[in-house]
């Protein structure tokens, strides 16, 4: 199909388009206003988007009003402390409506966030529109298309979910219109310009859309331009075209490609280990077509197109030899689909997240208004076609009906039929030609304002339910620690939280606390720094995930200390308020707010508590723990590690340190079943899923003043087949003894248990372990291979069960979740923590860097050391820092896996450390000449046509 650059103005499309835009907003936004909710997802909206919006806001004001102060590159106000820069340019800095906010007064963000939402949202209907006008279509198959591109499940999902998801829908037709004219011959620039923007935008977009472009540039040359072009020219064009893009925008994707190789989200296996997708993958995967008001996301193969697209698909088919780019990338995407391996390759070979499916969005919208603009020319034998593929596409769904059960489908059910009775009136003509056109757009405007207001109306689950309610974020803010924090400054020391306890309500838990004047410990980014992922996953920390590392370490005592965690606010009521790590004591108390039915269970109440054992946040060790030692002590044993010296990969001459035995104690167990069997941990075998199992501690050893800790190692699972699932299934639910005489009816139950198990992705490697005490319920959690960038292989962990002050629990609960095999070594450890702690960390703050001082990317501070030591830190490791001892540069270290450090000789020393972010500087330079070059190169060849065209004339 050929692409026109013919200058013809089109206003009317745009006005018609803004005028559709408005009547199906009203209906797609204002669900969520009507039942009191705003556009802020519970999850990234409230936690990563609008806080790092604000920030970015304040950094630009505080930029434009000091622009020659130094450029802040570090945070302390994210986790442990982060590289804002990097931050900023994977979230804020390439998305160029951020910059509206400065429009915007300070106490009109909130409303300001949600107004831009809904502008990207518009701007991605403009490109499309934009884009469809270079093709031989009308106004209506335009407009038509237009609808089916932007109101689809990916982007009514991820339009409010994560705004910047909608940005590539906005540059992939740009960018593809700018190919092609380079491909017709014609100038470089705006390719230059759509690169530039690419790369700017967004790195992990730009690896996507840069696939993408690849692919369309490859089917374009083959189809259309294979005989036609002078390919050494055209090579040319693309190749200064990329590598002038790269340069000019190294500024800002150069450091955030080194952010993502330092990142944790590397440390998965490729396509989480799967060859194939499980099979509720497929049975769903063609429902997912035209399911707009779905949000189960299976891997993210979030399609949810108007059911009209159904049909111009088969359109296109048949009319393959006219279209051969469009059949040929859906076939591709088709492909692309089925695969786990392909999957995670467009997505920086991770995780299988087939969020490059937003791709697919433009040639499907464009098939929707090439099968509009020819729907009066539709033959009879095209319609026979579209008859037996609906009879097809109908028998599937409602066979997986059978499985899903799944009633969203009934609205795309009533348009998909409505569509194909119209396509009928249309062949045999008994709509008016005049008004054909104008009718399946209309009928793809209810259908997709249908979807919309079935996805987010408050009922059966609706998205609107993930939404804060209106107000909800400022209330956030303000009263996120109950007024708690109100006398606190927040410098020099970190608060968190108690494991699953803070709970605010609305799904809403402190994964992240900005913004706010205190520096919490956990963050909840998509970049988060390797080494404390890899210092979380060599502690145990069972908490750890790639995009949340550290959470509330576990409550872990000594951990909480060594992180400088001098407050803890705990909600009082909800689960784990009585699991306080040790050293913690009452301080303040919110106002209580009582329940309605007068129940002092349910009352909702803050408590802060406090601690004297924070260490600083730098201090001095003189003894060392060698690579290889540390390497062989036990998870708990690095933790008390932390307390006698520092490890490093290199003594400096220094004394070793080595962890007391004394001061923790191997607790003797039994394992048994609730069948009354005596098990071995290392050959657990489940047949029975009401089967619970107990710990029994050793009731002769009474300890005190102990952490419980339990270590599990070696963790296996092996799952049973499906078969094996459903035959042991059948047997429990015949041998149950309450369930009456006429109870069983063992059809339906076999019914139930298939369906279940198929959805569940039977057989799969899930599970979870879980061990409760009486202050606490921990567990091991193995996800599902659908988790994408959650999903880690877990083979052991620690399972802090609370600080004991008197005597121990006599028995432990022990809970595996799944059928199946297990095997674990699990050993349980008090950790003493009483009096001769509190002196160790006393004497440790003795040893703090005084005159603490922080500044931007900078911290300052002076010691005096009668002996040689090593300088320590709980400050992240990054290669970004660099350091001063009087006025001399030294090298930094990496201490105890993951954070800053530096040797010091004994005597008196000023100690600076300064931040950068790496690669900013040689980036800023490279982009910087880049442009002068590309501004010199464009002046000249403007000066050479000008005084060309002079002589000629």
């Amino acid at each position: 199909m050929p692409i026109f650059f013919k200058k013809e103005k089109n206003l009317k499309l745009y006005i018609y388009y803004s005028l559709i835009f408005c009547l199906a907003a009203v209906f797609v936004y204002g669900t969520y206003f009507l039942t009191g909710h705003s556009l802020i997802w519970r999850l990234d909206g409230a936690q990563q988007h609008l806080p790092l919006l604000q920030t970015y806001r304040k950094f630009l004001i505080y930029r434009f009003q000091h622009p020659f102060s130094p450029l802040q590159q570090w945070t302390w106000k994210m986790g442990l402390g982060s590289d804002l820069y990097q931050i900023f340019a994977y979230y804020t800095i390439g998305d160029i409506f951020n910059y509206l906010i400065l429009l915007f007064p300070a106490n009109k963000i909130v409303a300001a966030y949600q107004f831009l939402i809904i502008l990207r949202l518009y701007c991605a209907g403009l490109a499309f529109c934009f884009f469809a006008n270079h093709f031989k279509l009308h106004r209506p198959a335009i407009l038509g298309g237009t609808l089916v591109y932007i109101f689809n499940a990916f982007l009514l999902y991820s339009n409010v979910a994560q705004p910047f998801f909608t940005l590539p829908f906005i540059i992939f037709p740009l960018l593809l219109l700018a190919i092609e004219k380079v491909l017709q011959g014609g100038a470089c620039w705006p390719l230059i310009l759509m690169f530039s923007w690419m790369l700017f935008n967004n790195f992990y977009f730009a690896y996507i859309l840069g696939i993408g472009s690849f692919i369309f540039l490859c089917l374009r040359y083959c189809f259309n331009y294979r005989k036609k072009i002078s390919v050494g020219k055209t090579l040319f064009k693309l190749a200064y075209s990329s590598v002038i893009s790269l340069l000019v925008t190294a500024v800002v994707w150069l450091p955030e490609v080194i952010a993502v190789q330092n990142s944790t989200r590397g440390n998965g296996p490729f396509a989480n280990g799967l060859k194939l997708y499980p099979l509720y993958y497929y049975i769903a995967l063609p429902s997912q077509l035209i399911n707009g008001g779905n949000r189960d996301f299976y891997f993210w193969s979030a399609l949810g197109f108007a059911s009209f697209a159904f049909f111009a698909i088969v359109f296109i088919f048949s009319h393959a030899r006219h279209y051969p780019v469009i059949v040929s990338s859906l076939l591709l995407g088709g492909i692309f689909l089925l695969l786990p391996a392909a999957g995670a390759s467009l997505n920086g070979f991770l995780s299988p997240s087939n969020r490059w499916t937003l791709m697919l969005c433009l040639p499907i919208a464009l098939s929707v208004a090439i099968t509009i603009e020819q729907v009066t020319r539709i033959t009879p034998k095209v319609l026979k076609l579209f008859s037996w593929s609906l009879i097809f596409y109908s028998t599937w769904l409602a066979g997986s009906y059978y499985f899903q059960n799944n009633e969203r489908l009934f609205i795309p059910l009533i348009f998909l039929f409505l569509s194909y009775f119209l396509l009928v009136a249309a062949v045999h003509h008994k709509i008016p030609i005049r008004l054909t056109k104008l009718i399946f757009v209309g009928a793809i405007l209810l259908n997709v304002v249908a979807n919309a207001v079935y996805f987010e109306a408050p009922y059966n689950g609706g998205y609107s339910n993930e939404m804060l309610p209106s107000g909800g974020f400022q209330k956030l803010v303000k009263k996120r620690y109950a007024g708690l924090d109100q006398n606190l400054t927040g410098k020099g020391y970190r608060v968190s939280t108690i494991s699953q306890n803070y709970y605010l309500g609305n799904g809403v838990h402190m994964y992240n606390a900005v913004p706010s004047k205190l520096n919490s410990i956990s963050s909840y980014y998509s970049l988060q720094n390797k080494y404390l992922g890899n210092w979380a996953e060599s502690l145990g920390i069972n908490q750890y995930e790639a995009n949340i590392p550290l959470g509330q370490v576990d409550d872990r005592s000594i951990l909480n200390n060594f992180l400088g965690v001098k407050y803890l606010f705990v909600k009082k009521n909800q689960t784990n308020s009585q699991k306080v790590p040790a050293g913690y004591q009452l301080d303040r108390v919110s106002n209580q707010i009582p329940d309605a039915n007068q129940s002092n269970q349910l009352s909702n109440q803050t408590e802060r508590y406090t601690t004297k054992n924070a260490f600083p946040l730098i201090y001095w060790q003189n003894k060392v723990f060698s690579a290889k030692v540390y390497q062989q002590l036990s998870a708990t044993q690095k933790e008390q590690a932390l307390v006698k010296g520092v490890q490093t990969t290199k003594s400096y001459g220094l004394r070793s340190a080595r962890v007391t035995p004394k001061k923790q104690q191997t607790i003797k167990y039994q394992l048994i079943s609730s069948r009354g069997n005596l098990l071995d941990s290392h050959k657990i075998t489940k047949f029975d899923s009401a089967e619970t199992y107990r710990l029994i501690l050793d009731p002769t050893q009474s300890l005190k003043n102990v952490e419980l800790h339990v270590e599990i190692s070696d963790l296996k699972y092996q799952q049973l087949k499906l078969s094996q699932q459903l035959k042991l299934e059948e047997i429990h639910q015949q041998t149950a003894a309450d369930e009456g005489l006429l109870s069983n009816n063992n059809q339906l139950e076999y019914y139930r248990y298939l369906r279940y198990h198929i959805l569940q992705g039977t057989p799969d490697n899930s599970f979870k372990l879980t061990v409760s005490s009486s202050l606490s319920d921990e567990s091991l959690f193995q996800p599902q291979q659908d988790q994408l960038s959650f999903y880690k292989t877990v083979t052991g962990g620690v399972l802090n069960l609370g600080y004991f002050e008197n005597n121990l629990p006599k028995t432990l609960s022990l809970n595996l979740s799944k059928l199946g095999y297990y095997h674990f070594k699990l050993k349980i450890v008090a950790v003493e923590i009483n009096h001769s702690y509190s002196k160790q960390v006393q004497q440790l703050q003795k040893q703090r860097l005084q005159d603490l001082k922080f500044k931007t990317n900078q911290v300052t501070g002076k010691i005096t050391t009668s002996k040689n030591g090593i300088l320590t830190s709980s400050i992240p490791y990054s290669t970004g820092w660099t350091a001063k001892v009087d006025g001399k540069p030294v090298k930094v270290l990496k201490t105890n896996q993951a954070f800053v450090g530096l040797y010091l000789r004994a005597g008196n020393h000023h100690v600076i450390l300064d931040y950068h972010t790496p690669g900013l500087k040689f980036a800023a330079r490279l982009s910087g000449i880049s442009f002068v070059l590309l501004l010199t190169i464009s002046l000249f060849k403007f000066i050479w046509k000008k005084r060309f065209f002079q002589n000629n004339n």
